[in-house]
């Protein structure tokens, strides 16, 4: 069989489980030919709907998402990118888990199994006794200056195959998932229904040029997302009685938010109502639903360094 290669692929996602409604926000894919050398690169951002987690670790603001392509409008072309190719990823249950949860989705199965799947974890853990990403890259002497970024985690993931390949070229396992990737490639489905939108790096990457984007398309910061919030009426102060949400994962426990405002006279309310004054985000332009039902009510979103510089301030009676 004439293979194609190796497709190796990161995701950056809201959180660790998919059935729990956890999304991917972030996929960074490089092409690898079958002798470990590498082909090219592509990444892009993806909008989901919903809070996108652990900001602390990925480090991507929901702004960002506003102009991402949604999995939809990304996933013909993704479909090409790997169809045919052995599905690689370190920790592989991971990344496919979300790659097969985000293509159910919109209504399809893809051929993406253990057979047509390999674990870098898994194999540096059995030639070169560590697993972590960090560890095998400080074992190899491969750069990852941009971890928890998809597209540098999986560059590293693919100089790392290389180097497994140079330390086990004999393993069977090689050719054995490259045949059924090859095999595979036939069954995948075609997506002709789903229209392609442009792939939108993450910002920091565009400014830095660290990959050809696909598409052309450029990185957005605030000031692009004008009018996406209801605007904060000037002059606005909380008073005693006001009814306030909280979303996302903020730097102070809920538990302790809540105990604050509500020792000065504020109402902590589980949902948004249109009796609730403001809502208070980990990050104001995020999509969770508590945030988009504030703005289709028109309640103001601030963010939490607001909140802290409005308890300083004190609340009105």
């Amino acid at each position: 069989m004439n293979s194609k290669g190796y497709a190796v692929v990161d995701f950056e996602t809201t959180g660790l489980n998919p059935a729990r409604g956890d999304r991917a926000i972030e996929i960074g894919l490089v092409h690898v030919a079958p002798d470990g050398m590498l082909e090219d690169e592509h990444e892009t951002l993806i909008r989901v709907h919903r809070d996108i987690g652990a900001q602390w670790i990925h480090h991507i603001s929901a702004v960002e998402l506003i102009h991402a392509p949604e999995f939809e409008g990304i996933a013909r072309e993704l479909r090409d990118l790997l169809a045919g190719r052995v599905f690689v990823a370190h920790n592989v249950a991971f990344d496919s888990k979300f790659l097969l949860s985000e293509y159910r989705r919109l209504g399809t199965d893809i051929p993406v199994n253990s057979h047509t799947m390999l674990c870098t974890m898994k194999l540096s853990r059995s030639l070169i006794g560590v697993g972590s990403l960090a560890d095998c890259c400080r074992e190899f002497g491969i750069d990852n200056e941009d971890a928890h970024s998809a597209l540098s985690d999986a560059h590293a993931t693919a100089l790392l195959l290389g180097r497994l390949m140079d330390a086990d070229p004999e393993w069977s396992g090689w050719r054995r998932r490259l045949d059924a990737a090859e095999e595979a490639g036939e069954h995948w489905p075609e997506l002709t229904s789903f229209e392609r939108r442009e792939w939108l790096p993450r910002r920091s990457h565009v400014e830095n040029n660290l990959q050809c984007m696909i598409g052309g398309a450029s990185a957005i910061g605030a000031d692009d997302a004008t009018g996406f919030n209801p605007p904060l009426p000037k002059d606005f102060r909380l008073h005693v009685g006001d009814k306030i949400v909280l979303t996302g994962s903020m730097r102070q426990r809920r538990s302790d938010w809540e105990t604050e405002l509500e020792s000065m006279g504020l109402e902590v309310r589980p949902s948004v109502t249109k009796q609730v004054r403001l809502v208070v985000a980990a990050d104001p332009y995020s999509e969770s639903t508590k945030a988009r039902k504030a703005r289709d009510y028109g309640i103001p979103i601030v963010a939490e360094h607001w909140l802290e510089q409005a308890m300083v301030n004190g609340i009105d009676y």
